[in-house]
This record gives C-alpha cells, structure tokens and sequence, in this order.
C-alpha cells in the first residue's frame, strides 16, 4: 500500500526551478569554524532552526556543534577539546537527535579518557554533558561510535557502535538521558555481520533496523563478508535479513542506514558491488526479501558509491546522494538523487559545477518545514572543508494529493472535527490515519469508519469527529491499489 501523508500544519505549494543555494562554507580548521562535517545528517529542531557537527575545527581543531537558520546564519555552539579535561571526546562524525526532553543527544567517534568515542547531550543553549566514555572491548562495551542516534518509542537512545562490544566487531546499544549504557548485541562477524557504521532506525513493528558494512559470510568480499541488514529487538534478539555479496548483481559495503517507507517496507544503499560495481538502492521487507532498485554506474554521468542512507520526502520520492559521479568530471564529484519506491532514478543536482562549491556529500539532505532540502558536503567550499547547502526543488504532482481539508461543527462532540477530501482513483482502497505527534516512529491508527473500498473514482470526503481538546493532529491516507 502507499501513504500519502497529511501534515496539517500549513500547506506547501509547488516550488519554482530547481535552485542551488550554498549558505555556509567551512572555512578553518583551527578557528572558530568548523570544518568536515561527515555522516552529518542535518535536524530540523522544534526551534525551527538546523543542527548539526563538524567533525574538525573550532577552536581546538577537535570538531563542533552548530545551529543555523534556513537563511544560513551560522552560530557554533560547542568546540569539543579533544584530549585531556574534560574528556568530553572529539571528531564527531554523525549528527544529533533532538530528545523529548528538548535537548540534543549524539556521539563522537574518539575522545574521552580511553580515546574510544563518547555519548554526549547538549543544551539548546550549547552547555555540553559527558554521558558516556566508551571502555571498549576488554569492558564489553563499544568503541568508535559512527552513528546517529535515534530516541525510541521506550525513552531510551538506541546507537551503534563500529568496533568493541563483547567481540570486537561492533554493537548495538541503548542509553538513557543520565548516561546508563547497555550493550544489547555483539556482532560476531558471522551471518549476522560485522563493523556496523549507521545508526539504526525503529520500525512501525517496534523492531530496529539496521545494516552493517562487513561480514555475512559472503566470500566475495574481504573482512567476513560484504556486509548485511538485519533487525535486532531493544532486548538484543538480532536476525539477519540479507547477507550482501551473494552474486554480481548484489550490492556490498553499505555505510548508510534503514529507514521505512510510507510503502511499509525498509529503503537503503550499498557503496559498492552491483552490476556495475558503484552501489545500489534497494528494498527489504521485515521479513528479509529484498529487491535492488537501482544500480549505479549505468551510464556515462551516472552517480557513483553513494554513503548515505536515504530519507523519504513529503512528495513520496527517497533522497539521497552519491560521493562520487555525475556530470561535473571523472570520476565526478557527487550527486544527490531522488527514487521512487519501486524504482526509476532521477538525477536531481551534480555537484561540482561553475560556481558550484560543495563536492563529495556523505548524507542524505533533509526536507525542511518550507519544503526546500538541507545538507551538507563533506569537502568543497573556500578552503575544501565542506559546505551546507539549500536546494529548491520542484516537487512531482501525485494523484491522489488532498484537494482540501477544515474544520467543522457536525457532531456534537466539539468544534475540532477535521474533513479532509482528496481525488481518487477507481479500485484503489483509502483508509484514513492519524498521529498526535511525528518521530521516527511514530505509530498510525486508523479512524475509524474512514475506508473506502474499491474506489469509484473521483472526489471523497472523510471526517475525523475528535472529542476533547487536541492541540495538534497528523492525518495520512494509507491507500492500496
């Protein structure tokens, strides 16, 4: 089934031509600058305004944490000191999680007393604490955390870690707010893989999801395998979905993470293998079916070895982008694309171009509330360090986009009852969904009364009779052919 989502908190009209705008080039790597931010996936916090990392610069060549408006004015609120007091860890390579207590959660992949990585939690205001100082693998804890971390429906912050664990080839952990860590698997370099860089992502399932960039068994690849994706319960039961590498058209060495799609199934890309050798995308059931979308490297200015994971836009195409590739050179200095959920890749910007500062982007943008797209390039910009970018892009009409939706006083519950109407099409189903509030899982439900089965064709019209008072509301057509 497909999800259109309804986000009833304004309403986004089609954007102009596609425009690249650069709001900040890194510009020092000792200063008060930042520079190189890596995996740093850009949020959008409750402020309104973008956070994210730098894994070098600031004052003390250590990296930073940076907020900044979708005008580009940047304020770095933190310089990591790398070494010494107060142990509060450096190179951060992944970026932040906004908390639901309000403050910014994440990792850096050295620093703290054994130089193995930290967990850290932040203010608004840029006060830093050290919640943990990883002990590696004599301790059964990890070391050299690359991941994002995300907050689970439990409270608790669920991350990775690429080496340590009670093996030493990685682990999968959760951590509460005042910094008590559980180690909650321990790859073994087996079917289960090794070496996890990507964070993990929490499906509707309530199971998290991952992939790991080594192991699996795969004898094409060096380091145990050639990586795999699997899901791992919060009391650390792990099933290996796919082992990578089992024949020439599968991908290998995936980097970047899972997330799930309005479709219900799990989204992600290797960096490497495929037919023509220069990564893939690809979907995975729950169940571990997996199916390669794309291959990269088909044709002549085609993106190469993509090491992001992907996001999903509100038009319903996943984003992400390419290190390598495109049409500004050989082999080029990346790209960002856009997918549909069963296939068919379009090329949305190759970077590199006259007057195009940014090169070699390692995330995957993010939507903004205005509907433009947020990230970041790894190198590139005034003196190579990495930009951030802003890229206006038209957004694909969809057939079934709600034609309109308000409030009305038709049942004598309250004066919030929400009608929504949208086009449809005949012999497709509509079910309508709502949420109170939106993470990265959140959990639909249905209200009730409002499917239609085996569509007629033309205009419907739902209503959402809500009693009591209800600050905010989400509202989604989960709709099957």
């Amino acid at each position: 089934s497909d999800l259109i989502p309804l986000l009833l908190l304004g309403c986004l009209g089609e954007a102009g031509a596609q425009t690249m705008t650069y709001l900040h080039q890194f510009s020092t790597v000792t200063g008060t600058d930042g520079a190189e931010p890596v995996w740093v996936h850009l949020i959008q916090a409750s402020d309104g305004d973008f956070y994210g990392t730098t894994e070098l610069g600031g004052t003390n060549s250590a990296g930073t944490v940076f907020k900044m408006t979708s005008a580009g004015s940047m304020t770095f609120l933190y310089n990591f000191h790398g070494g010494g007091a107060p142990n509060d860890g450096q190179t951060p390579e992944a970026g932040l999680v906004q908390g639901s207590d309000g403050n910014f959660y994440g990792t850096t992949y050295e620093g703290g007393t054994n130089h193995y990585g930290t967990v850290f939690k932040m203010t608004p205001a840029g006060v830093l604490t050290n919640i943990h100082i990883f002990q590696g693998q004599a301790a059964g804890d990890g070391l050299w955390p690359f991941s994002q971390l995300i907050q689970g429906t439990d409270g608790f912050f669920y991350g990775t870690a690429s080496g340590g664990g009670a093996r030493g080839y990685g682990c999968v952990f959760k951590i509460n707010s005042t910094g008590s860590l559980t180690t909650i698997y321990s790859f073994t370099n087996g079917l289960d893989g090794s070496d996890p860089y990507a964070g993990v992502f929490q499906g509707s399932d309530g199971n998290f999801y991952g992939t790991t960039q080594y192991g699996g068994g795969s004898s094409n690849c060096s380091f145990g395998g050639c990586g795999t994706v699997y899901k791992v319960t919060s009391a650390g039961t792990l099933t290996s979905l796919h082992q990578f590498g089992a024949n020439p058209q599968d991908g290998q060495t995936p980097y970047g993470g899972i997330i799930q799609g309005y479709v219900g199934d799990y989204f992600g890309a290797t960096s490497a293998g495929g037919t023509n050798g220069y990564g893939t995308v690809f979907r995975i059931t729950s169940a571990g079916t997996l199916t390669i979308l794309y291959q990269f490297g088909a044709t002549a200015h085609d993106g190469q070895t993509p090491y992001s994971g992907l996001v999903q836009g509100s038009d319903g195409y996943l984003y992400g982008t390419t290190l390598l590739g495109g049409s500004n050179g050989n082999p080029g200095p990346g790209t960002l694309f856009k997918i549909g959920p069963t296939g068919g890749l379009i090329y949305v910007h190759s970077f590199g171009g006259v007057g195009d500062y940014g090169v070699n982007p390692k995330a995957a943008p993010v939507e903004g509330y205005d509907g433009n797209y947020y990230g970041t390039t790894f190198q590139g910009g005034t003196n190579s360090l990495g930009t951030v970018y802003k890229l206006a892009s038209p957004v694909s009409s969809n057939p079934n986009e709600p034609s309109s939706f308000g409030l009305g006083n038709s049942n004598s519950n309250g004066p919030n009852n929400v009608i929504l109407s949208l086009s449809t099409i005949a012999g497709e189903t509509y079910q309508l969904q709502f949420a109170n509030s939106l993470s990265a899982s959140t959990i639909w439900s249905n209200v009730p009364g409002s499917v239609v089965s085996n569509a007629i064709g033309g205009p419907l019209s739902f209503t959402n009779f809500i009693s009591g008072i209800v600050t905010q509301r989400f509202y989604r057509f989960d709709i099957t052919p």
